[in-house]
């Protein structure tokens, strides 16, 4: 029987060893220990997630007391800061001691924290290692994210606010459009929470090249925006100035059309056309064909501008008047100069829309999830052009500048 219970004595002194009165196992730790990156750099009201484990001696957690866990800045005996520690879930089976910093503002969040531990009666202890946090200015932009947009079809564009932390008290709001209805959402992952604001509208026509922005206010007045120019796709439409005159000893049409895609022009009859000309802007596709006059003649007084794109089509009836082809035989002189009143006054409108639109705040930034080849307030003719298509520019009130080039 002696013998028996000092074979179990000394199994028990191999396989298990006490330090005073608690029971130490190989498989835990002999100290305090901790894991935690040294640096961490966060902007004006935005957050910082401190990610940290840690071990404690075997005796501390036989004492079964709970342990509270605090990152203190400043003296150890006289912290100026105090942040408890909070899970997040991602230690995966370590204790964690992560803390979290909101709304940080420069010069009060910066400085090195330490973990400080407290257990039972009065048991301290403070870990030597610190984290040092570094608050720099706000830069970060919200970010928009906009769908395809087709005129008449519902759309919701979103707006994911900077950061990674939920901010209740934090103000969003859009401009440049007013929406049907707007819908703020938060959705949250593991040490990521993210909060939006959702325009929801039915695209027009008119919201084609609209600069639409998303702006984020947070405390003392500190904000931050983003600026995205919208391309809404929508059928061709011909514009009113489109017309046949007569000059000369030709019938000369222009037919203007906007849509986007920026559409093809075709034309009906094309028989007996002798010359045929096509150019784009950012808005707009020019096309202008020239047909003799004993041509003409033969033909009906109706001739048919068609625009085309993958939305949609359109028409229009392009009457020549009676009165124009009368003034077939007027001078060559009044007939410019008739022409050239009428169309250049359409000129000076839309010159007055395009300084208006010069006129718009332009998009402070190009973090931005659409593609524009231009901006709205250019027009870019393509090609080498020969000097009767900017003749014939010129009558029409849509070619001054580069008819100077071209004959200056």
């Amino acid at each position: 029987m002696l013998q028996t219970l000092l074979f179990i004595s000394t199994v028990i002194q191999i396989t298990d060893c006490f330090i005073g009165p608690y029971l130490f196992r190989p498989d835990q730790p002999l100290d305090f220990s901790i894991s935690v990156n040294d640096n961490y750099t966060g902007e004006a009201s935005l957050c910082i997630r401190v990610f940290c484990s840690f071990t404690v001696p075997q005796r501390v957690l036989d004492s079964e007391e709970p342990i509270r866990r605090t990152w203190i800045k400043g003296d150890p005996q006289n912290p100026t800061v105090e942040v408890p520690s909070v899970d997040f879930g991602v230690s995966y089976g370590k204790a964690e001691c992560n803390f979290l910093l909101k709304n940080l503002v420069q010069g009060q969040n910066d400085g090195d924290y330490r973990l400080k531990l407290e257990w039972g009666h009065g048991n301290v202890h403070i870990f030597n290692k610190t984290v040092r946090i570094i608050v720099k200015e706000l830069t970060e932009k919200p970010t928009i994210e906009v769908p395809l947009l087709t005129a008449g079809e519902k759309a919701e564009i979103s707006c994911r606010a900077p950061g990674t932390c939920l901010n209740p008290k934090m103000g969003m709001f859009w401009e440049g459009i007013e929406p049907e209805r707007t819908e703020r959402k938060a959705f949250g992952v593991i040490g990521r929470e993210d909060d939006f604001l959702l325009l929801i509208f039915h695209p027009k026509p008119e919201h084609h090249n609209i600069n639409l922005t998303c702006r984020v206010i947070f405390q003392e007045n500190m904000q931050t925006e983003a600026t995205v120019t919208l391309e809404v796709r929508h059928a061709p439409k011909i514009s009113n100035s489109s017309r046949c005159v007569v000059w000369g000893d030709e019938l000369i049409c222009v037919c203007v059309s906007g849509g986007f895609p920026l559409p093809d022009i075709y034309w009906s009859p094309l028989d007996d056309v002798t010359e045929y000309y096509i150019a784009f802007s950012n808005e707009n596709t020019f096309s202008i064909i020239s047909i003799s006059t004993a041509s003409f003649r033969n033909l009906n007084m109706t001739i048919v501008c068609i625009s085309m794109n993958p939305i949609g089509l359109e028409t229009m009836e392009i009457q020549v008047d009676e009165k124009l082809k009368a003034s077939w035989k007027l001078p060559t002189s009044w007939i410019f100069f008739s022409i050239s009143l009428v169309l250049n006054i359409s000129l000076a409108s839309c010159l007055i829309v395009t300084l208006r639109r010069k006129g718009k705040p332009k998009p402070q930034d190009d973090n931005r999830v659409y593609i524009s080849p231009m901006k709205s307030d250019e027009s870019v003719f393509s090609g080498n052009f020969p000097p009767n298509f900017c003749l014939l520019l010129c009558v029409f009130g849509a070619g001054i500048s580069i008819c100077m080039v071209n004959y200056g």
